[in-house]
């Protein structure tokens, strides 16, 4: 399976308040990081006075939610692409597209999982976006689990594993710990492979031939 690493989009409407200031935000984000949004230099920008963006967004941290509710929705369309024929293969291809969106998307991605400044409970449409993202990973290892490539433990416990390590490889990418970039894919590959291996059940073929 190839990797998809096309850009994040978002619509852009001229007129539409709300999005141009999400556009805009994005862009800033994307090239700056999240401390260089301000909501009045937005105004500022789009050529609107400040309480007229405010009345869209109350202040600026229900800005980043839905920028960070962006990205969580990016992210779980391209988890939702992977091809779920081999569930082996999908949960390795799962961490291939969970890192390479986070290369694609560095900024965001910090912003995603930036707890301090957007901790769970405040902004509700932020915690549903990244429980859809976090959801399409449980289910393809209890995809997994039930076709036998994984152990039949818990799999809170196992999604918890998977993610930490797809998180922590994905953090150490964007901060320019890892080797180089070219090795990263197969790097990546390597981890989830050991995780898989180690918490393997007998393959179907091992199954046969101690049943035979």
């Amino acid at each position: 399976m190839s990797v998809s690493s096309t850009p994040l989009k978002t619509n852009y409407h001229h007129g539409d308040l709300p999005q141009q200031a999400h556009q805009l935000a994005l862009e800033i984000l994307r090239e700056h990081g999240d401390a260089a949004i301000s909501l009045r230099a937005l105004a500022k920008q789009i050529g609107v006075s400040a309480p007229a963006l405010y009345r869209h967004f109350i202040d600026r941290d229900s800005l980043l939610a839905e920028l960070a509710v962006t990205g969580f929705e990016a992210l779980r369309a391209r988890l939702l692409a992977v091809d779920q024929s081999d569930p082996r293969r999908a949960l390795i291809d799962i961490g291939l597209v969970y890192v390479s969106f986070a290369r694609d998307e560095p900024n965001l991605y910090r912003l995603m999982f930036g707890g301090r400044v957007l901790p769970k409970g405040i902004h509700p449409r932020l915690d549903i976006a990244g429980k859809g993202a976090f959801q399409v990973l449980e289910d393809t290892i209890a995809q997994a689990q039930a076709a036998g490539y994984v152990k039949p433990i818990s799999l809170s416990l196992m999604t918890a594993a998977a993610w930490s390590l797809v998180h922590g490889l994905s953090q150490l990418s964007i901060d320019g710990h890892l080797p180089s970039t070219k090795a990263e894919p197969h790097l990546t590959q390597g981890v989830v492979t050991l995780l898989l291996d180690g918490s393997i059940a007998e393959n179907k073929q091992h199954k046969k031939d101690t049943t035979s």
